[in-house]
């Protein structure tokens, strides 16, 4: 026990190291999942990191898996080929490649490997998935799965070499999905809701249950010659033999079926000898009579492929017992969690920039109700639809286009959404907001927002232009949150100064210059889509706010969380002054908006060109 304590002190300080940024950590422009345990011995990582393949496959070919390659005969980066081996990459990326076909490497340096694949001058790939990767701190994966066999649960488990744990089971906490694997099929309702209490995932987590399923027998001779499990595997006699870290669930699922089951047990990764397997034939051959087979692992599949012994391999009576996992009923759910980070998070700046020759934005303007009239402004190079974005939503109200421009506009090469996303369409918070990450992404520093108000200030008049100064947020959710993402922003974004002072200041003297009148105040934001009552009007007067709209808020908070420059303005096109509350449509909002542009778009304009 004392030397579990010292292990155990030794991670911990090393983790801590790694959370302060005393030690560097490296995230790529790639997706990367990561697939690990906290502790040692096998808890099902192949088979999930098979599934992944197979999910992810479907809507991006271009994938590849790394791992150090335990067991390996070589050393450094090594990308599989066809003719690679066991003792070239280890037992379980060669499965990946013989299997799936696709990029496979080992490195014990995750960091190097993720950068050797993306250097790849043929298709490098556009999702890595990084298997055993998750005591590896220096590189941050954009997922993190942790797998628990529930045969030993980490949350029972103690420390190395007491125990079987890697590091302290607090480590679990950098996990986004936890698996529990290995389940058995009658596991009750009970058991279930026992563990996920154990468990106690943090609010950015999700805990899945894992269940075997197991495929039916082939020749290592030949693929198709198969044996039906239900209908023929009562008539053999079986010989399993497995050099993996638990073959019990697979004596114990042959046992169900076949009329008799010995097992020969091998240490994990045991890379086999000619003695071990003219011992496994005399053994076999020891059983008097017919209708009997050796059985083994597809990982120890990929072992007996050694050039030492395949070709006696191949005279012996061996059939493979393949293995995938099932999430049962909640296959779906698991799936699309997957896949909403990768469809999510897809890096689409890059698809961006090829459709727009590298142009590198500096300003992002987000053009509101009726003020797309700025974009004739702009000398367009790029205009892309929406819908030719993945992922990007598709705005759903009368007045909002659905472009991304990019051109000059003031001397200054600009970014503009001819159309923006609004929390009472349905979107969530992440998608309103993610037109500004992929501003961002792509090198905006500036963004300028626009936007239709009513006025609360007894001062203003319809189609006065208000410079926003500071905002209140009264939106029913806030979108950073969820778990923070250090590579986009800080967990607590400083919003002291939300709108650049100096922003405001030199739209007044710009507005004073060319005699148009504006003032300066406050914007209060709702999530709609109903205008406001007379009530909440005075309310929202009484509490700061001189203006109120639907939108705007969200996309400066993702601005300022990214940490861009704000510049904020605002038509009044109605008003809900005490006493004066006019009755208003979405038509008469438009039709003001519409009378203003002009002076709006002079402004907008000349601001950009000074800033």
């Amino acid at each position: 026990m004392p030397f579990a304590f010292i292990y155990g002190l030794i991670t911990l300080i090393r983790n801590r190291l790694y959370d302060t940024g005393f030690l560097k950590v490296t995230k790529f422009d790639i997706h990367t999942i990561g697939v690990g345990n906290l502790s040692v011995g096998g808890a099902g990582k192949t088979p999930l990191v098979e599934y992944l393949i197979r999910l992810l496959r479907e809507v991006e070919p271009k994938l590849a898996t790394l791992s150090r390659g335990y067991k390996r005969k070589t050393s450094d980066f090594v990308l599989a080929d066809d003719n690679s081996t066991a003792e070239d990459i280890g037992d379980e990326p060669l499965i990946y490649k013989y299997k799936y076909k696709i990029q496979v490497a080992v490195d014990g340096n995750r960091v190097n490997g993720v950068k050797k694949l993306i250097a790849l001058e043929n298709d490098p790939p556009k999702i890595v998935l990084l298997d055993d990767v998750f005591q590896h701190r220096a590189i941050r994966c954009g997922l993190n799965i942790v797998v628990s066999d529930y045969n030993n649960l980490y949350f029972k488990d103690i420390m190395l070499p007491a125990g079987t744990l890697r590091e302290f089971k607090s480590g679990i906490v950098r996990a986004d999905l936890i698996i529990i694997t290995k389940v058995p099929d009658r596991t009750s309702a009970v058991e279930i809701r026992n563990i996920l209490k154990d468990v106690n995932p943090i609010a950015h987590q999700q805990v899945f249950f894992s269940y075997l399923k197991y495929g039916e027998l082939y020749s290592i001779n030949n693929i198709n010659e198969k044996i039906d499990t239900l209908n023929d595997l009562f008539r053999y006699r079986i010989i399993s033999f497995a050099g993996i870290a638990n073959a019990q669930p697979m004596v114990n699922y042959l046992k169900e079926y076949a009329a008799n089951v010995k097992h020969l047990p091998f240490n994990d990764h045991h890379e086999f000898s000619v003695k071990d397997l003219e011992d496994i034939e005399r053994y076999y051959n020891s059983f008097e009579g017919g209708n009997k087979i050796l059985v083994t692992t597809e990982k120890d599949f990929m072992r007996l492929k050694s050039n030492a012994v395949w070709n006696i391999a191949q005279r012996m009576n061996i059939y493979i017992l393949p293995v995938e996992i099932t999430f049962k009923d909640k296959e779906e759910e698991f799936n699309q969690v997957i896949l909403k980070y990768v469809r999510a998070n897809r890096i689409y700046h890059q698809s961006i920039r090829e459709k727009t020759n590298n142009f590198l934005p500096q300003v992002g303007i987000i053009l509101g109700t009726g003020l797309g009239g700025l974009v004739k402004e702009i000398s367009v190079q790029f205009a892309i639809p929406y819908n030719e974005i993945p992922n990007f939503p598709v705005s759903t109200v009368e007045g909002h286009s659905g472009k991304l421009i990019f051109g000059e506009l003031g001397g200054k090469k600009v970014m503009a959404m001819q159309g923006r996303f609004h929390y009472y369409e349905g979107y969530t918070m992440q998608q309103v907001t993610f037109p500004v990450r992929v501003m961002k992404a792509l090198g905006v520093t500036t963004v300028c927002v626009s936007n239709a108000s009513g006025g609360m200030n007894p001062k203003f008049e319809v189609g006065e232009l208000m410079i926003i100064n500071d905002h209140i947020n009264l939106f029913p959710t806030n979108p950073l949150i969820g778990k923070n993402i250090e590579a986009l922003g800080p967990r607590f974004p400083d919003m002291s100064e939300a709108y650049n002072k100096t922003y405001v200041t030199l739209a007044k003297e710009i507005a004073k210059e060319n005699n148009i009148k504006v003032s300066e105040g406050i914007y209060a934001g709702l999530s709609g889509p109903c205008f406001e009552t007379p009530a909440e009007y005075r309310y929202l007067w009484r509490t700061g706010a001189d203006v109120v709209g639907m939108s705007t808020v969200p996309e400066v908070i993702v601005a300022k969380h990214g940490g861009m420059d704000v510049f904020g303005i605002s038509i009044v096109t109605d008003l809900g002054i005490e006493g004066v509350v006019q009755n208003v449509s979405h038509e008469e909002v438009q039709h003001i908006a519409k009378m203003q542009e002009p002076k709006m778009t002079l402004l907008m304009k000349e601001l950009i060109r000074r800033i």
